[in-house]
């Protein structure tokens, strides 16, 4: 075991939302079922605050009657003192008890008090940090204390507390007292599949394969102390190496041994009605399931519901005037159904199946009962496959797939099967779950149907050579008795192959070539039309495409399949500078609730409209869709849109600030050499926007250097589909590379106006105008910005237009043109902070400075950091011009001469000879000096940047 004292793991994001939360309020509760971690949220959280003095008090059930138990253990006893919290905040007007009234004060009056002043004496030597571990077991006083304390908020207090679902319930008492004082909520929800993993890594050293993730999920389903107990138990039964390999087997021994001691307690009747719905599904109808449990009457099916639920193994509904079972969660259905046992499972699936109201249902009792292969059965499990194909309900195909492989006798058979369940899965979404029939498909004889389910696979992998070569392989050997379908299903994955490599000709004749093959309004038909106006988009036909997609629309036959419409429309809409149209479409691309087959497409609608809320400038928006995205893609891992949903958060997390959260999205947008073209634009995008928020412009080139020896000319460099181009060219121009960025800058510029692509031609034009100025050549570089600025105009686009404003006053203050300069970057600002854009507010508030638009002065330290203001410190402010005060917070913070010249848009000389004036007048003579100065605080409200 490795690293067994970490307290939290996967949640990087949730201590920065609880960090954030503490920000805005003194308040915060950590809420979640038995074993999501609060806990240990809340013990990690504490040990990020090392400068605060913690105070941890936990409640259990058994002390909930003693009153003032949480009290004590945070050192406070209420004794009816005063108060040393300033003026009488804890008594009414007048002073002591007798000013209450009649009779004799409330208990938790003289708590409260004692709670303020120990409260108030410890924030008065530095911050406080009070944990409150499972709150909703907490006593009344001293909930009612803390409270009282909390509303009149001591200076430098905050309060953390941990509640589980009992004390979310309206009216408990941990629910009034986080009502009481405005707690802040953060919901603590399930580890995704990728934070399983890195649970294994962390605590057992594991690297768990995709099927034994899965297995730890469904056996966990993400809630770590479940998913840590089914790492322990499994490792110890079978081996760290086939654990890692397969996963747990079965139910996790604790969710079993409470399931079943919860069975045993309950009347026989209760007993068959909870293993009977575990055999009907999760959410079955009360009347089937008394009837499969043998029950005789209503009164006995009550009866029997109301002992279950009052276990808490069933919950009941009415639903359209019938009633319902539901079990709590999917573990607590397996557990009952994995404790039948071989012979009752079988026999009550059987009688299920005679009672089935369709050929689904029956079915699936039918494969359940089944203990040997079953040719004719088999058949009839092929025939309901092909129905859920054909209805887009690719998970339930796939189900039926896996089912038949299982029943058929003929090996061959067996082996069709299993190929078209892979394809099944990767159509459902599912990559994770396909993994290893992926694998077992591999060591079958080359087909081209096998290669073509590999082939897809491969795609929605991300791996674009292996997809490419199966692909062609899979098409040369077709034979000329080939089934149509088949022909059809290559050339439909060679449109999403061509996808992945932006090949606007490709995804052009390969569509063509399957509408040809399947009919235009086919299932492979209308996924390859849905590509179509994508094709004829990356190829500068916008009017065409906009055509294709209306004439899809049109059909009468795109019913379910409607949500690929809305993601090609939208998808184009945003490549097209019309924000409204593809918010709209790709908002209807993502169903409100799961959808069969919509999963694949809901993950790039994600992505998409992710991008166009970020474009809009609604962050918030665009952050929440991104992690929707990701969190969904999380289970199935689709890697070929990983990049693109982690892009947004990356961006918008560096341009907030958030740097961990910044490296840990970009990061994970990373891809390798072998992947689609489509992945590493976005991967660099990610990196590019990390590298840029800090001024790094050398990182920006590294990063795009894959890009740009891309061949682009299939399409990626058309206007508005990709939108990086203007980000490489400024790092051109930042680093000093003048003639790389105008060579490279040319036909950019030239495809933008042939376009009428405003939005680009605005982004570019930036980047024309700062290379301009650079060259010396002020006036056209001023005209070249106001046309950018006319070009963008109107676009609604926040962000971009900002960043025109802010090139425009740098190359403004850089020309000597310091008052022209201050209305533009004033206007920078102001875009910038509307959508949150803290690095580049405060970027252009030292532009503003370095303009010319105040003085600020600058006090040495004394001892422990003090402003010293004796006359032995020498003069007790020493004032620095607009550009020193700008070169001296750069330099203090890190960077080069030629970093903070760069940022500046100054000289190195210039840097060198402002750094000389500031020694100077510090009476210091090195950068560790300068540092340590505004290391001290004592800059006058001025941050390192």
């Amino acid at each position: 075991m490795v690293n067994p004292h970490e307290d939290v793991v996967a949640r990087a994001r949730e201590l920065s939302a609880l960090d954030a939360l503490l920000g805005a309020a003194p308040c915060a509760v950590v809420e979640g079922p038995a074993g999501i971690g609060t806990t240990s949220l809340a013990r990690a959280f504490a040990a990020s605050r090392p400068e605060a003095e913690v105070l941890w008090a936990s409640a259990t059930p058994w002390e909930r009657a003693l009153d003032g138990g949480l009290l004590a253990q945070l050192g406070i006893v209420p004794d009816g003192g005063g108060t040393a919290a300033g003026p009488n905040l804890a008594r009414p007007p007048g002073g002591g008890t007798d000013s209450w009234g009649p009779g004799e004060p409330p208990a938790w009056l003289a708590a409260g008090r004692a709670c303020l002043d120990r409260l108030a004496a410890l924030a008065g030597r530095g911050p406080v940090l009070v944990v409150l571990d499972a709150l909703e077991h907490a006593d009344a006083l001293s909930l009612e204390a803390l409270a009282f304390a909390l509303r009149r908020h001591p200076p430098g207090l905050l309060v953390l507390a941990t509640c589980g679902p009992a004390g979310t319930r309206p009216g408990s008492a941990a629910a009034v007292f986080a009502d009481a004082v405005s707690a802040r909520r953060l919901r603590l929800g399930p580890l995704t599949v990728e934070g399983l993993k890195e649970l294994a890594a962390a605590r057992y050293g594991l690297d768990l394969a995709a099927g034994a993730l899965n297995a730890l999920w469904r056996a966990s389903r993400g809630i770590p102390e479940l998913a840590l107990e089914a790492i322990a138990d499994g490792v110890e039964e079978a081996g760290e190496a086939r654990f890692a390999a397969e996963g747990p087997r079965g139910v996790v021994r604790s969710v079993a041994a409470r399931t079943a001691a919860a069975l045993a307690a309950l009347p026989p009747q209760a007993r068959a009605l909870v293993e009977a719905a575990s055999v009907l599904g999760e959410a079955p109808d009360a009347a089937d399931a008394a009837a499969l449990a043998g029950l005789p009457d209503d009164s006995a099916l009550l009866e029997a519901a109301d002992a279950a639920w009052a276990a808490g193994l069933l919950e009941c509904h009415t639903v359209a005037g019938g009633l319902r079972l539901a079990f709590p969660d999917a573990l607590a259905r397996e557990a009952v159904h994995s404790g039948l046992g071989p012979l009752r499972a079988a026999a009550l699936h059987a009688r299920a199946a005679e009672a089935a109201r369709t050929t689904a249902e029956r079915v699936r009792h039918l494969v359940a009962a089944a203990p040997t292969p079953d040719a004719a059965l088999a058949a009839t499990v092929d025939r309901l496959a092909e129905e859920e194909a054909d209805s887009g309900d690719w998970g339930a195909a796939a189900d039926a797939l896996v089912a038949a492989a299982r029943l058929h006798t003929d090996p061959a058979l067996r082996e069709d099967r299993l190929v078209r369940a892979a394809e099944a899965m990767v159509a459902a979404g599912d990559l994770e779950r396909a993994a290893p029939l992926a694998r077992q498909i591999e060591s079958l004889p080359a087909t081209p149907g096998r290669d073509a389910a590999l082939a897809y696979y491969a795609i929605h992998r991300g791996q674009a050579r292996r997809a490419g070569a199966l692909l062609g392989r899979a098409w040369e050997h077709r034979s000329p008795d080939s089934p149509a379908d088949l022909s059809a299903r290559i050339a439909q994955y060679r449109v999403l192959d061509a996808l992945g490599t932006w090949d606007g000709r490709g995804m052009l004749a390969w569509t063509e070539t399957a509408v040809r093959l399947a009919g235009p309004d086919s299932a492979a038909g209308i996924e390859s039309r849905a590509m179509l106006g994508l094709a004829l988009g990356s190829m500068g036909r916008s009017e065409e495409a906009r055509r294709a997609y209306d004439e899809l629309a049109a059909s009468p036959h795109l019913a379910a399949r409607d949500q690929r419409l809305h993601l090609g429309r939208g998808w184009l809409a945003l490549a097209l500078d019309d924000l409204d149209s593809a918010r709209l479409e790709l908002r209807a691309a993502i169903p409100p609730a799961p959808r069969p087959g919509s999963l694949r497409i809901a993950l790039w609608a994600h992505g998409w409209l992710a991008r166009a809320e970020f474009a809009a400038g609604r962050w918030d928006d665009a952050l929440a869709t991104a992690y929707a995205g990701i969190a969904l893609n999380g289970p199935v891992g689709m890697d070929l849109v990983a990049p693109l949903l982690h892009l947004t958060v990356a961006q918008i997390s560096a341009l907030r600030g958030r740097a961990g959260e910044a490296a840990e999205h970009s990061g994970r947008a990373q891809v390798g050499p072998e992947a689609y073209p489509v992945m590493q634009v976005a991967a660099a995008m990610a990196a590019a926007a990390v590298h840029e928020s800090v001024g790094d412009y050398a990182g920006v080139l590294r990063d795009y250097e894959p890009v740009v020896r891309m061949d682009r000319s299939s399409g990626l460099d058309q206007p508005g589909f990709w939108p990086w181009q203007d980000v490489y060219a400024n790092a051109l121009v930042m680093v000093g590379d003048l003639d790389r960025a105008d060579a490279f800058l040319a036909p950019l510029e030239d495809a933008a106006a042939s376009a009428g692509h405003r939005s680009t031609t605005a982004r570019l034009g930036s980047v024309r105008g700062r290379l301009l100025g650079a060259r010396g050549q002020t006036d056209e570089a001023v005209h070249t910005f106001e046309q950018a600025l006319a070009a963008i105009e109107g676009l609604a686009l926040p962000w971009g237009a900002a960043r025109v404003r802010f090139a425009y006053g740098q190359t403004l203050r850089r020309a000597g043109r310091r008052r022209d300069a201050t209305a533009v970057l004033a206007r920078a600002r102001d875009g910038f902070a509307a959508i949150g854009a803290s690095v580049y507010v405060a970027r252009c508030e030292r532009e503003l400075q370095a303009a010319g638009t105040g003085a600020f002065r600058v006090r040495a330290a004394g001892p422990a950091g003090e402003a010293d203001e004796s006359a032995a410190s020498g003069p007790a402010a020493v004032p620095f011009t607009s550009q020193e005060e700008a070169v001296a917070r750069l330099v203090a913070a890190g960077r080069s001469n030629r970093e903070a010249a760069r940022e500046l848009f100054v000289s190195v000389k210039t840097v060198q000879y402002h750094l000389t004036r500031i020694y100077a007048k510090l009476g210091i003579a090195s950068r560790s000096e300068l540092a340590a100065v505004y290391r001290s605080g004592v800059t006058s409200g001025i941050d390192i940047p």
